[in-house]
């Protein structure tokens, strides 16, 4: 029986190992269909730096619709480009570094003078500003949606672990004073007018809104992952071996749906993972998908052959990846 019962454990191991670690992935190939907007995240941030100058010019070249870019305001009002609200070893410095730098508190100079080093593409880059990339932008004569994503305070800051310890309320300024200084860089480039606003919080994106003017004409899209539930998802996010920061979400689509109608904000960027998720897909479906009602959708972020395919099959009107140029070839 210790012999049988041997036997049964070592072909339990090998089929464990072969499933989790040697089982071929599937072959996801792309059906031809039109992808819709395709958008380069964060500049295209898995090929390039992401959020700088040089992911903003190769995207510029590539057969993309729009381009993303997360923005901060700084000391002395300017605008960065900058996806993280702190610079730690994370995003910039090298491993075992514990310095952390608040990028809301420091001047423009302070962060160029930063060499900062972005390890998903082995590369280093410097912290550019709004203004340069628009003249970079009017100088190309391209017509390219620029989606910028203005960041302040949300849910999904304040949870973030790597900032236990630090002031959360020295990350970010009041919502008007940010948004009168993303539109006081605009402003000093009129041309520029495919713009969308997109951002996590609700009460920003309605003052943004409200001091755009009428001959503006800018978008205005609302990012979305419902509220952070660590109690009652953290048994999910252990099973499925993820992080719960990462996994202890709960979207409440018929809220948000009624809260875009009344609000009459016409873009919905939902969290991918989620809308591919048994426990929130059917109210996706039901609430967004089937109220659609002229609600322009494109999830965020999709970056595997697995989630392309998965997107095509589900007909969204457009698709935001940090991984543009490979996207495009699959498409192909």
């Amino acid at each position: 029986m210790k012999r049988f019962m041997g036997i049964v454990a070592v072909l339990a191991a090998a089929f464990a190992i072969w499933h989790f670690k040697l089982r071929p992935e599937p072959v996801y190939v792309s059906d031809g269909s039109d992808p819709g907007w395709v958008i380069s995240h964060k500049t295209a941030g898995a090929e390039y730096p992401e959020n700088t100058l040089l992911g903003f010019r190769e995207s510029l070249k590539m057969d993309v619709d729009a381009i993303e870019i997360d923005v901060h305001v700084v000391k002395e009002g300017a605008v960065v480009l900058h996806h993280d609200p702190v610079l730690s070893s994370y995003n910039c410095f090298e491993d075992g570094d514990e310095t952390k730098l608040i990028v809301a508190q420091m001047t423009v100079a302070e962060l160029a003078a930063l060499t900062c080093y972005n390890s998903k593409v082995k590369k280093p880059y410097q912290i550019d500003t709004l203004d340069a990339l628009l003249t970079d932008y009017v100088a190309s004569g391209t017509d390219k949606t620029l989606l910028l994503e203005v960041k302040v305070w949300d849910e999904l800051i304040e949870n973030n672990p790597l900032h236990v310890g630090l002031d959360i309320g020295q990350m970010h300024y009041e919502d008007r004073h940010v948004a009168e200084r993303v539109y006081a860089v605009l402003r000093q480039y009129p041309s520029v007018k495919n713009v969308q606003f997109n951002t996590f919080s609700r009460s920003l994106l309605l003052e943004l809104k409200a001091q755009m003017a009428a001959e503006e004409g800018f978008g205005f899209g609302l990012l979305y992952k419902g509220h952070y539930a660590p109690v009652w998802m953290a048994p999910l996010a252990f099973v499925m071996r993820k992080k719960c920061y990462d996994s202890c979400w709960a979207p409440d689509y018929a809220e948000v749906r009624q809260w875009l109608r009344d609000n009459e904000i016409s873009t919905f960027i939902p969290n991918f993972p989620q809308i591919d998720n048994v426990l929130f897909g059917r109210g996706f479906q039901k609430h967004i998908v089937e109220q659609k009602d002229g609600l322009t959708i494109y999830p965020w972020t999709l970056n595997k052959a697995k989630d392309w395919s998965t997107y095509q099959a589900m007909n969204f009107d457009g698709i935001l990846t940090d991984k543009p140029q490979d996207f495009l070839t699959w498409v192909e």
